[in-house]
């Protein structure tokens, strides 16, 4: 279920749990896109797809976006790995529920296929390709420019976990890729980075471009972009890569939130505690 914010954007995150609340407080809504991926693609009808080509056409988009209402990358996945960790977590329709890191995660293990590359220009106006960054583990996130989707939430993670990775963090390129097809004006300091204090942090890169340039990254990638007949309306699904030294995709996870009746998200401090230790594990479980 999507909700719409008072900007009037809608934002699209997924919850896995609850960390320590309370059995007898109603929870927020809960919506869990990692099922929902998981399940696999949902047929569009005619009259829809009908109905949204004439809002690109409207938007000027052109419907190169189109593509996105059911994109996903469908990279080859093995068992999954798991971890010791089973700190008490709450699940959806389940209450202090012992949950395994990796399921908390929603890890899934992809192999050794080759990361596509793409070349972007980041925050200090510089350009930035996959290709330059091997010998380094990429952590590859996705949200938007302004930080009205689960921006708040996963970049409180991907500082956390850089800050967990100690020493190593200089072996760890974060890259965070702009979601928002209406966001495209680079800037020293975006919303994406300043919101959640990721400005002052090394190895943590803000990409953005033209939307031809965005649209091939977001469709390699598997991020579906939704965009509405009001320009204000952005939606996305939440993937996180693992990308090791020498360029492989290795790792897949599912970055998740809760989100309120006005559009707000957010997450249980212990929950985005957790999900930041798990990033940092599997980053560092990739440096050679």
């Amino acid at each position: 279920m999507n909700t719409e914010s008072e900007s009037g954007r809608k934002t699209s995150t997924s919850a896995r749990g609850q960390g320590s609340s309370d059995e007898e407080t109603a929870p927020s809504p809960l919506i869990d896109r990692a099922a929902a991926l998981r399940a696999g693609r949902t047929p569009i009808s005619p009259k829809f797809i009908l109905w949204m080509i004439v809002a690109f056409a409207v938007l000027g988009l052109g419907g190169e976006l189109l593509q996105h209402f059911d994109g996903n990358l469908g990279l080859p996945t093995s068992a999954t790995i798991p971890f010791t960790d089973k700190t008490t977590t709450t699940v959806p329709g389940k209450t202090k529920s012992t949950v395994p890191m990796s399921e908390f995660l929603g890890r899934r293990d992809i192999g050794t296929a080759a990361a596509p590359d793409f070349s972007l220009q980041d925050q200090t106006g510089h350009q930035w390709n996959l290709a330059s960054a091997k010998g380094k583990v990429v952590v590859l996130a996705f949200y938007d420019a302004s930080c009205n989707d689960i921006c708040p939430v996963l970049g409180a993670e991907i500082k956390k976990a850089h800050d967990l990775l100690g020493s190593n963090a200089g072996k760890v390129d974060f890259v965070i890729v702009n979601t928002d097809p209406n966001g495209l004006i680079d800037s020293p300091s975006p919303p994406a980075l300043s919101v959640p204090g990721l400005l002052a942090t090394p190895d943590i890169r803000f990409v953005n471009g033209p939307l031809k340039s965005l649209n091939a990254v977001w469709t390699q990638y598997g991020i579906s972009i939704r965009v509405g007949a009001d320009t204000n309306v952005v939606t996305h699904n939440n993937l996180m890569y693992f990308i090791d030294p020498a360029g492989q995709l290795r790792v897949q996870i599912d970055p998740f939130a809760t989100e309120n009746s006005v559009g707000a998200v957010s997450l249980d401090p212990n929950d985005i505690q957790r999900f930041a230790r798990g990033i940092a594990q599997v980053a560092d479980s990739l440096i050679k």
